[in-house]
């Protein structure tokens, strides 16, 4: 095993990514309870690892960052945060090491400045992106030698349009530019990665208000086979309150 991938919680509720290869492991975002992670993690096999990246601040994912720090973890987080990280850590500003794991962070288009990540080990990739308005064609392509990806399936957009709980500001922000990715988005960069080898597709951080699992997975899957690439890639859906399944790269 060179890498391994599971998510302890997605969604706009708090987010929480595990990361591990043989020898070294970490967290990607805080955004859930201590106690919660430190089950979730037993129940995979794993321990609290010493280092947390952060994404970005805010509060889904940002939430219980401070305390991981104040119980001794190392946080690792961009330049462009620097202003709104309110506990002690390390900036970084390009490709850095774990352990044994080569972290490579790459801004995306969010409201606060946001940061998805690519992790290398022992010849094996895999990149985590969520929390971004749209995808830009370079940042696809750079993913694409990624053995597994968790990437943003955030809402449907009918179900959006139409829920009578969000007033159309934030309709607006959450499908804009600086907002999430749609299924429909998140669809064709399952397609375009899976036609180019990733065969592990993990739809993250899913709204509870505007969105199901079975959505999600759906609208990749058919526009997989709508390029004629049914089972290229395994489709799963990482949910908010349930521990993924553990991809693990050999």
């Amino acid at each position: 095993m060179s890498l391994k991938i599971c998510s302890l919680a997605s969604g706009s509720k708090g987010n929480c990514i595990f990361i591990g290869s043989a020898r070294t492991s970490l967290l990607l975002d805080a955004g859930v309870p201590l106690k919660r992670i430190n089950a979730s993690l037993e129940a995979i096999g794993e321990s609290m690892p010493s280092h947390v990246l952060l994404s970005h601040t805010h509060s889904d994912h940002y939430a219980y960052v401070p305390a991981l720090v104040r119980e001794g973890a190392v946080l690792h987080y961009g330049r462009m945060a620097r202003r709104f990280v309110d506990v002690p850590g390390e900036e970084f500003c390009g490709d850095f090491c774990i352990g044994d794991i080569t972290v490579s962070p790459f801004s995306v288009s969010h409201d606060v400045p946001c940061c998805g990540y690519s992790f290398y080990s022992e010849g094996s990739k895999v990149t985590v992106v969520t929390d971004l308005g749209f995808m830009p064609k370079a940042t696809l392509e750079a993913m694409s030698d990624s053995d597994a990806v968790l990437i943003e399936s955030n809402y449907d957009p009918g179900m959006l349009d139409a829920n009578p709980r969000y007033p159309a500001y934030l309709k607006a922000r959450i499908s804009g530019s600086r907002g999430h990715l749609s299924n429909a988005e998140a669809a064709e960069c399952s397609a375009y990665l899976a036609g180019k080898g990733v065969k592990h597709i993990l739809l993250g951080h899913l709204s509870e208000q505007n969105n199901t699992p079975e959505l999600a997975v759906r609208s990749a899957e058919e526009t997989l086979m709508k390029y004629g690439l049914s089972g290229a890639a395994k489709i799963s859906a990482a949910l908010q309150r349930e521990v993924s399944e553990v991809i693990e790269i050999s």
